[in-house]
């Protein structure tokens, strides 16, 4: 389904049973390549778990820069819940490599206001930019330290929800320290945060874990949403 007038501004929809909560899932590619057809398989996983799941395309770079992606991935969200009837009663944003950080930033500047965002949940994600600007990488994306650092989801303060980071227990040093950095900034805003560590996957691997039948990220996020009905819960009895 469309959400914008750019070629890629597209996404994917698997709904769920009525009622169902929505994961909405990003794709990485470094903000420059792949694309949301490849992903299919995560919502294989997730929709018999109980979810509907939306799979996003975006503009990619050097012919958008990374704000503009953030603001499309952004503008996809209301029409992703325009397009399921009924709407989900909440929401959890997720995500692979760059598609992590536009994950957060969509989650940590959300424009669902009549829909609760019940959890935030990178795989393997990017959080901060700036060390990209003096990487081969930014001959795409066009950063300088300043873009770099407003682009960067460690340096925004965390929505009042959970987060789970998942990253492969055989990951870079550098993703590794991305992922457990997060998790410490959310933690310091007071919101409760956990990183789930994935025995013997890598960066290119990570998401193969949903394939498997006691899928570690599936579980993860049902977690999340089982925890999130449990606070409804206690909030309506209060």
């Amino acid at each position: 389904m469309p959400y914008g007038a750019h070629p890629r501004q597209i996404f994917d929809l698997f709904p769920g049973s009525d009622g169902a909560p929505l994961v909405v899932f990003v794709h990485g590619g470094y903000w420059q390549s792949l694309d949301k057809d490849r992903y299919s398989f995560v919502a294989a996983a997730l929709v018999p778990r109980g979810f509907s799941v939306a799979l996003l395309n975006y503009p990619l770079a050097p012919a958008a820069g990374v704000a503009e992606i953030v603001e499309s991935v952004r503008g996809c969200l209301p029409m992703v819940l325009e397009a399921l009837r009924p709407p989900p009663p909440f929401w959890i944003a997720t995500g692979h490599s760059a598609g992590g950080h536009l994950a957060a930033m969509l989650a940590m500047t959300s424009l669902a206001a009549n829909v609760a965002l019940a959890a935030c949940a990178p795989i393997s994600g990017i959080f901060d930019l700036e060390p990209l600007v003096e990487t081969s990488l930014n001959a795409a994306l066009e950063l300088d330290q300043e873009r770099a650092a407003k682009l960067s989801p460690i340096r925004r303060r965390p929505m009042a929800c959970p987060l789970t980071a998942f990253v492969g227990a055989a990951e870079t040093s550098d993703f590794a320290r991305q992922s457990r950095q997060f998790v410490e900034h959310w933690r310091a805003a007071g919101q409760h945060a956990e990183l789930v560590s994935l025995r013997d996957k890598n960066h290119y691997t990570v998401l193969c874990d949903l394939l498997e039948e006691r899928s570690e990220i599936a579980e993860g996020i049902m977690r999340l949403a089982q925890a999130f009905r449990r606070e409804e819960k206690r909030v309506e009895w209060l």
